[in-house]
């Protein structure tokens, strides 16, 4: 192998890792520090989410329903279960405009409809930042992959465990 060879064979092994590194889960993620600021967004630039969405999330099913948008909010229900028909959850989520920006609020339950987050609890996902294709709330990025695409990225923090990312691949179910 001459030194052009060599030199290019280099660029490309350097050029393939910053890849990957780039598109780790956990480089997809953001978290919410005391003094951000949330850019100004409105329920019109989530609202191509609206629809029957289907996937997988850690080897089970996953189906996501979001409704078109009223006043300010765009509900949605989601649901995971195993291949034996076994509730993983249920999540209520509500897209939200708030201060001027965006908010992701979610609500879990188990199968037996018992609340992860308690009676009056839900988890607050503040926007961090809009890009093309992306949206990055806190612990939460959708990534738009074209019309009837997306994926997911969640922060899951560990009880007494690592914290870990999970990912949702999406597709838009067929009429």
């Amino acid at each position: 192998m001459n030194c052009v060879q060599k030199f290019l064979l280099l660029i490309c092994a350097v050029s393939m890792t910053g890849m990957a590194q780039e598109h780790s889960p956990s480089s997809m993620i953001r978290t919410w520090t005391e003094g951000t600021v949330s850019p100004a967004a409105t329920i019109k630039d989530v609202q191509w989410l609206v629809g029957d969405w289907r996937g997988s999330l850690d080897g089970n099913m996953e189906q996501s329903v979001i409704f078109s948008p009223t006043k300010g909010h765009m509900p949605g229900f989601a649901r995971s279960w195993a291949q034996d028909g076994t509730i993983g959850f249920y999540e209520i989520n509500d897209f939200i405009e708030a201060n001027g920006s965006l908010e992701y609020r979610v609500k879990h339950l188990s199968g037996d409809l018992a609340a992860w987050e308690g009676k009056d609890g839900y988890q607050r996902h503040r926007l961090i930042a809009l890009a093309d294709e992306a949206m990055y709330f806190d612990g939460i990025t959708v990534v738009r992959e074209g019309k009837n695409h997306f994926t997911v990225y969640v922060l899951i923090k560990g009880d007494g465990q690592k914290d870990r990312v999970a990912v949702v691949h999406q597709s838009r179910a067929q009429e």
